[in-house]
């Protein structure tokens, strides 16, 4: 009886972590850039097993951020861009390190520095020259700026960093990522150089998640602890039964 508590317990537990995986991913479907969440589990070994053939319950194992590209929702916005493969950015973040970013939100501040979310800046830094204006970025990464004459000039080239194992990034907040002993090895290119996409200009990358997809994990995880509830009550009574017997 304790086996079937332990076990329906568990189920119970996965279940809840599932119903707030996809709560967060519904609630982010709307913002810009983010990558959807699934919680992955596997049976848990028996301690009184000799193999591990004998399961008893659910264990979570990881939650698995998933980094399909999302659509391009367009902005109008020349400095605005969307990455059409699975790579990344460099970003300095707020403390001097280094991030990762697929937010392509860019952005001038008041002393001419291309920035990224929230005013960080890229990472190698660029900036705008005296006297340019009008910066763009295009297909290529090529960030550019009109003199006074008119002439267009380049200031600057964004690059694309892909890693092995993506999964392995640490998640920071503001879809900002760190690099970790996990995450494998490190390419880095061009946009539209061989191995990389081009990038998509004047438009933001959309969430990647399915509300189909997500309301159906919702009712399958929500009918998965229903059931272990059920267990649970049912392992409860025999065990109220096996007690009383010893009255």
């Amino acid at each position: 009886m304790t086996t079937i508590l332990g076990a329906s317990a568990s189920g119970m537990a996965y279940g809840q972590s599932v119903i707030d995986a996809v709560a967060n991913n519904l609630a982010n479907v709307n913002t810009f850039g983010f990558k959807k969440t699934r919680t992955i589990a596997e049976g848990r070994p028996d301690a009184l097993a000799t193999t591990d053939t004998m399961r008893m319950g659910v264990a979570d194992t990881t939650e698995d951020r998933i980094f399909d590209a999302g659509s391009p929702q367009a902005t109008g916005d020349r400095l605005h861009f969307t990455i059409q493969d699975d790579t990344f950015f460099r970003v300095q973040d707020t403390d001097g390190s280094t991030a990762y970013t697929r937010f392509g939100a860019l952005g001038v501040d008041s002393a001419g520095n291309i920035t990224a979310f929230r005013g960080r800046l890229l990472d190698p830094p660029i900036s705008l020259p005296a006297g340019l204006t009008n910066p763009a970025i295009g297909a290529n990464g090529e960030i550019t700026a009109t003199d006074s004459t008119g002439a267009v000039q380049t200031v600057g080239q964004l690059t694309l960093v892909r890693f092995t194992n993506p999964q392995g990034l640490l998640a920071l907040g503001d879809g900002l990522y760190r690099e970790t002993v996990n995450t494998g090895q490190v390419s880095e290119g061009n946009p539209g150089a061989t191995g990389f996409a081009s990038i998509t200009t004047g438009a933001l990358e959309g969430s990647n998640v399915d509300v189909a997809e997500e309301f159906t994990n919702m009712l399958i995880a929500q009918r998965a602890y229903q059931a272990c509830a059920k267990t649970f009550s049912v392992g409860d009574q025999m065990l109220a039964v096996a007690t009383n017997l010893t009255r």
